[in-house]
């Protein structure tokens, strides 16, 4: 949320609109209209990133469409930032569902590389008072990471999903808030090659070259349901000193809270159980295969009798 009090939304995986509800009626004062405050907050998003295209990361777009158009938002269209086949999938849908046209403008990522400018981004200055830039990562095809300058948090960098990547962290530079994929915890490079995305000591790099102040860490595998350990490279001065936040559903952070953010991770641990505990129930069951062989494997991790 920007200080004008508009918004933007970083990827819009399912269910998106229902948690965003569910943030915004806790937050009301008693004497607001529920109703009221939420078509206010829907119509306050100006601007919507996708940053590739898999499912998990935009099929709550079709409903957040769906439910501006019902409160008349195709007067003040979205800014849909994605890659192009996007827009071939959405003009798909609107066959089905012809309300959501007329409810987002077309800005293809490609079109905010470095040294290009659409004439959209004045919309997006006097909606948000934001500047984007894009570079491309390594992930799917059209998979992009973003810089948003002049948000809340001043500059922010978001990777989406990717492999680590130099260009975004020089693209970055100074970030004063880094958004950073970490699937995979350390010791696990293996599988983060092989599905292509990062390991959390891959993010705190990407983080140290680009000299970012804050770093936050999300996207985690759902078949390792604890938080990950964090093994910075003492040999690095940045790397020991770089703050993290662990992100988690309804997490709400603002510029004054992140510092406290970067504190919570004992807290949160306790909330899952350790490591040591999850080796003793492994042994318990006789499952003693080497996990460097295992990570090797595309797919292994599904594999029945091993987790």
């Amino acid at each position: 949320r920007m200080n004008n009090g508009n918004s933007m939304l970083l990827d819009v995986g399912e269910g998106t609109v229902g948690q965003l509800l569910q943030v915004w009626k806790s937050t009301l004062p008693k004497s607001a209209s529920a109703v009221d405050e939420y078509h206010s907050r829907l119509l306050g998003i100006k601007a919507v990133w996708i940053s590739h295209p898999h499912a998990d990361h935009h099929l709550g777009l079709l409903r957040l469409l769906s439910e501006r158009s019902a409160i008349g938002g195709s007067n003040d269209p979205i800014v849909l930032m994605a890659p192009p086949n996007m827009f071939a999938f959405l003009s798909e849908y609107q066959l089905t569902v012809p309300e959501i046209k007329g409810n987002y403008v077309e800005l293809d990522c490609r079109d905010l590389f470095p040294g290009q400018q659409s004439p959209l981004c004045t919309k997006l200055r006097e909606d948000l008072g934001i500047s984007c830039t894009t570079v491309q990562v390594t992930h799917c095809p059209y998979s992009y990471a973003v810089i948003v300058d002049g948000t809340a948090f001043g500059r922010l960098a978001y990777s989406g999903d990717c492999r680590p990547s130099s260009r975004f962290a020089s693209a970055g530079n100074g970030a004063d808030v880094l958004i950073h994929e970490a699937t995979f915890e350390d010791g696990m490079k293996e599988e983060a090659v092989l599905k292509k995305h990062s390991t959390v000591g891959e993010a705190i790099e990407i983080a140290c070259k680009m000299d970012a102040k804050t770093l936050i860490l999300t996207h985690f595998s759902q078949r390792y349901p604890k938080i990950p350990p964090v093994n910075r490279d003492e040999s690095d001065a940045k790397a020991m000193t770089v703050p993290i936040a662990f992100a988690f559903d309804f997490m709400r952070v603002t510029p004054s809270s992140l510092p406290l953010a970067t504190k919570l991770t004992p807290a949160l641990r306790l909330l899952y159980p350790g490591q040591e505990d999850d080796d003793k129930t492994a042994a318990k069951k006789g499952l003693t295969v080497d996990s460097k062989e295992l990570m090797a494997v595309p797919g292994m991790f599904s594999a029945k009798g091993i987790l």
